[in-house]
């Protein structure tokens, strides 16, 4: 996770709470389009590993307990403390998470977070890890950035460096879906098939790509 604990230690302090704000229509578009897929499979108990400043639990609005916010960046926890949300928020790495394994009916992995992990290894190794925490019947819906959404991306990225809130492309790596940033942020689109090859032992499912080019995965544990 070196590049995303790069992200975390040097961006803006303010980015959790600032940059889905400077998104332009596009982006905002591929973040609809999100919530409206999680929506239709979201069930308590439901956790979400890299909840960030609790953005998608806010918009799931689930009444219904229990639901858990997990990330490792205690910032973004303090800012989503601030929500007044029914939710529990917890500090953990989704490699170690500190919670109760096959009780969960649905895992969030979303936000294309899959995609800042630094590679194929570490991106396999947390949807293991993720799907051991999921229930019989359970779903594991995780999302990443497709070719389609590299536009999309691009406008957003700018948005946020025009805020402030991220620093200059490293112009040398930034190609074919790749962004990377000088202050060793990388983040990576993935194909369909790449996001399908990670389906973890005991799940069925398929990807799908969403119309703004999000690539969305559901995966029931069997």
């Amino acid at each position: 996770m070196e590049s995303f604990l790069r992200y975390r230690d040097a961006h803006h302090p303010e980015w959790v709470t600032r940059a889905y704000s400077v998104a332009p229509p596009e982006f905002q578009r591929l973040l609809q389009q999100e919530l409206q897929w999680l929506r239709t499979r979201a069930a308590t108990p439901l956790l979400e590993v890299g909840c960030g400043a609790g953005r998608i639990l806010a918009a799931l609005g689930m009444q219904k307990g229990p639901v858990v916010g997990m990330d490792l960046v205690p910032r973004y926890l303090l800012a989503a403390k601030k929500l007044s949300l029914p939710v529990c928020w917890v500090a953990g790495n989704g490699l170690t998470p500190p919670l109760r394994r096959g009780f969960w009916q649905t895992v969030i992995f979303a936000q294309a977070t899959l995609g800042s992990l630094g590679g194929e290894d570490l991106r396999r190794r947390m949807v293991a890890s993720l799907a051991e925490l999921v229930a019989p019947g359970g779903w594991l819906l995780v999302t990443a950035y497709g070719p389609g959404a590299r536009q999309a991306r691009r406008a957003w990225y700018e948005a946020q460096q025009r805020a402030g809130l991220l620093p200059a492309f490293d112009e040398t790596r930034t190609r074919d879906g790749t962004f990377a940033f000088v202050n060793g942020f990388v983040s990576q689109e993935l194909s369909v098939k790449e996001l399908a090859d990670l389906r973890p032992q005991g799940f069925s499912g398929e990807v799908e790509e969403l119309p703004a080019g999000l690539l969305a995965a559901a995966w029931q544990r069997r």
